[in-house]
């Protein structure tokens, strides 16, 4: 689709789900990715680290995106979302795992390289297994109100002397 109407050469492929109440998707180029902190000394605070320092400075893409498109697709949409899925193998997660203080660990950096609040996020757990869900929703302003916040660009845990690995499975970005 074309949403800024122009040349068919800045199209993007989207998944369009009318049984989903008419939901245009995007999927990230790399939905994976894979994070392992090992400490280099031992240290009593805690810092974020973002996936795309582990993955020389990528952060998640998508195919065809630009800024155009993507502010096209904001005004003819009153929301967007999107899902993740955070699966962690290590003590120091596991045992976060099973405390309301999880989002406390993680960290969502959006399209405007500014962290997304906790209020944009809805999650849920089973086990080690974390299922979230960012949404906004846009305003009859040129700007869209909050949907700026979206796609998800980087995931970001606080780290400290722990060993542990994390996989990120980032969903698609979809406008309703």
């Amino acid at each position: 689709m074309d949403p800024n109407h122009g040349c068919p050469y800045d199209a993007l492929k989207v998944f369009c789900n009318f049984t989903a109440g008419g939901t245009t998707c995007l999927d990230p180029l790399k939905p994976q990715k894979n994070m392992q902190w090992k400490p280099e000394k031992k240290s009593t605070s805690r810092l974020v680290s973002w996936f795309s320092q582990q993955h020389g400075g990528n952060k998640f893409d998508y195919a065809g995106l630009d800024v155009v498109q993507l502010r096209f697709l904001r005004l003819h949409s009153h929301s967007s979302f999107q899902h993740m899925t955070i699966s962690c193998i290590a003590d120091l997660l596991s045992s976060r795992c099973t405390t309301n203080s999880v989002n406390k660990f993680f960290h969502i950096l959006g399209n405007t390289d500014k962290e997304i609040s906790s209020h944009f996020i809805t999650e849920s757990r089973s086990g080690c297994v974390l299922e979230l869900v960012v949404r906004t929703v846009g305003s009859t302003e040129l700007h869209c109100g909050d949907m700026e916040l979206l796609p998800v660009r980087d995931v970001g845990f606080e780290t400290g002397e722990a060993l542990f690995n994390v996989t990120v499975v980032l969903g698609p970005l979809c406008f309703l």
